[in-house]
């Protein structure tokens, strides 16, 4: 089962998809969403075929609280950048305007010459989580999972001392093409994590060589900032960004992005 949102003639949808068939659902907002599916009372019974309908996929959240991503948190983007491993998460922003959908055409921004890709593990709250007692408690925090992709403006990134504005632009976020309940799958600890351009292999990696795993992050967050059902937190990309290569191979105009996390799907954008 899986829960996102379309855009089919003209009207925004949320829904589920199950197998190929879509399942919309009458809520209107994120909140209202998760918590129909904490509660058991999604509506499954009219549908359409997925392969029938015209629509356009969108962010499956409209407004999350809050994102928050984490920088460097695999060891060997860490090394690919010339530094050591952190001591401690690095946290960082990203807004609701920052998301795109899954097959999304995104205009190559005009403030960079330098735009990066960065593959992700997505993590949704469900349960509001403030100063937790434990690391293995988080876990029960968690709603669901899904795949971003942290662009970034990485001439803008290094030209200033913090990074929101190589990071949070509009459309700096592809997110999707949907969100994986929790329980429908196993923790995502084992996962293989990738991402190609126009078909050519650039960043590998498993989730289980995170420097900092999903529950210690949800954990140190919730010290000092209360997670909320909706917020997502972006988990680190590993090695192969295009900027730290030599030479620098980063995205360009016409580039065909796929990206995936082995036990939740594909998310797929382009640059224009």
């Amino acid at each position: 089962m899986k829960l996102g949102r379309i855009l089919k003639n003209d009207k925004i949808e949320y829904g589920v998809q199950y197998e190929n068939n879509w399942y919309k659902q009458d809520v209107n907002d994120d909140l209202h969403f998760l918590e129909q599916y904490q509660q058991n009372s999604l509506i499954l019974t009219s549908h359409e075929n997925l392969k029938d309908m015209e629509f356009e996929w969108l962010p499956p959240l409209a407004r999350p609280s809050k994102i928050l991503c984490v920088g460097r948190n695999y060891a060997d983007h860490s090394k690919e950048q010339g530094k050591l491993p952190e001591t401690k998460p690095i946290i960082f922003s990203k807004y609701s305007t920052s998301m795109a959908g899954h097959m999304s055409v995104i205009p190559y921004p005009s403030h960079t010459n330098n735009l990066d890709y960065e593959v992700e593990l997505g993590v949704v709250i469900g349960k509001t989580a403030s100063k937790l007692k434990s690391i293995n408690e988080a876990w029960d925090h968690i709603f669901g999972y899904t795949i971003c992709n942290d662009l970034t403006a990485r001439d803008v990134q290094k030209s200033e001392k913090q990074w929101t504005m190589g990071k949070a632009f509009d459309n700096s976020l592809p997110i999707g093409p949907y969100i994986i309940p929790s329980d429908t799958i196993p923790k995502p600890t084992n996962n293989e994590i990738w991402l190609t351009i126009n078909g050519e292999k650039r960043q590998l990696d498993n989730t289980n060589n995170m420097i900092f795993s999903i529950p210690y992050l949800i954990y140190y967050i919730s010290q000092n900032i209360t997670l909320e059902p909706t917020d997502i937190i972006l988990t680190g990309t590993p090695a192969g960004v295009g900027f730290y290569m030599s030479p620098k191979n980063t995205l360009r105009q016409g580039d065909q992005i796929s990206s995936g996390v082995s036990s939740i799907g594909e998310l797929r954008f382009s640059i224009k």
